[in-house]
């Protein structure tokens, strides 16, 4: 991950501004390289949806969304599409309409 990028991001995380799309896709292109170094095919968002006394340390139960490091090649002209593995930026970086966040 280049240095530039991780200290854009983590300045992000302490000052809530939007990280760039081009941020977003470089940690999305670091992270799909180190999962597939590990084997992994899947992973979660862990997340605890806004109901007051919450989060992680308040003791209200968080839950998870499964999601997967495959899609289908919607680009082929085939008729059976074929796998592809990705993790597009769009997946790992998008949050809930009532705030709870993904």
């Amino acid at each position: 991950l280049p240095g530039a990028v991780y200290g854009r991001f983590k300045e992000s995380l302490v000052t809530g501004a939007p990280t760039s799309e081009e941020d977003m896709k470089v940690l999305a292109d670091t992270m799909f390289a180190w999962a597939r170094k590990l084997g992994a095919v899947c992973f979660a968002h862990w997340f605890f949806p806004m109901r007051g006394g919450g989060g992680a340390v308040g003791g209200a139960v968080g839950a998870y969304k499964m999601d997967t490091l495959i899609d289908l090649d919607w680009s082929s002209k085939e008729a059976t599409k074929p796998f592809v593995a990705t993790l597009p930026e769009e997946r790992l970086f998008f949050g809930e309409t009532d705030g709870s966040s993904f």
